[in-house]
């Protein structure tokens, strides 16, 4: 016959012991591996401060339901709220193809205040002849300004400008500008130069 162990008392309280026992010795060994397989680990937003992200713009001769001729517009092919504190890197493509002056000692012949070199179809400048600038992508509260050339190369229909800056670590709305007089009206600075939307608009920082 089968023998059922009927504990007594004493071996009950035995029992309920070393189950207790057992039940914590199970939470500490989880809690062990918990904080073991977090050493070392980085946080994601402490992992990488200041990230990277894009900013695009095709520039128009014409920019489309606006003004027939003329009008030549900055379009954004990307979002351009950007977050503070970033490297952004910024691709404008020119379609709005030839060349306006400058006078010779204007500073908006300047590469300035990029991080890194400017490259116009994949070669570093740092500064357009001042009979050879069809427009620049200007911001002057962050003293940024980029000439932008309107001589593709070879066969190509646009020019491509590649450049980067670095965003402020204060939020707020910055605006940009073409600061050459590709407008209307005799002096080349009304029209577009001075409608937003077209020569001129804004970016946000977060």
């Amino acid at each position: 016959m089968r023998t059922i162990f009927s504990p007594s008392r004493s071996d009950s309280t035995t029992r309920s012991r070393w189950l207790l026992s057992l039940g914590i010795l199970g939470v500490l060994a989880t809690a062990s591996v918990a904080i073991l397989a977090g050493c070392g680990s980085v946080p994601s937003a402490a992992a990488a401060p200041n990230t990277t992200t894009h900013l695009t713009f095709d520039i128009l001769p014409v920019k489309p339901g606006g003004p027939a001729t003329d009008f030549p517009a900055y379009i954004a092919t990307s979002p351009t709220t950007l977050p503070a504190n970033t490297v952004v890197t910024v691709t404008i493509r020119n379609f709005d193809l030839g060349d306006d002056s400058l006078s010779a000692n204007s500073p908006f012949l300047q590469v300035q205040g990029v991080t890194g070199s400017a490259t116009m179809d994949g070669k570093v400048f740092t500064a357009l002849d001042a009979n050879h600038i069809a427009h620049t992508f200007t911001i002057p509260q962050l003293h940024l300004s980029v000439p932008i050339s309107g001589d593709p190369v070879g066969d190509a229909n646009y020019v491509n400008v590649t450049f980067s800056f670095k965003t402020p670590s204060k939020a707020g709305v910055y605006a940009f500008q073409c600061f050459v007089p590709c407008g209307t009206g005799d002096s080349g600075w009304q029209g577009p130069m001075a409608t937003k939307g077209f020569m001129q608009g804004t970016i946000s920082v977060a």
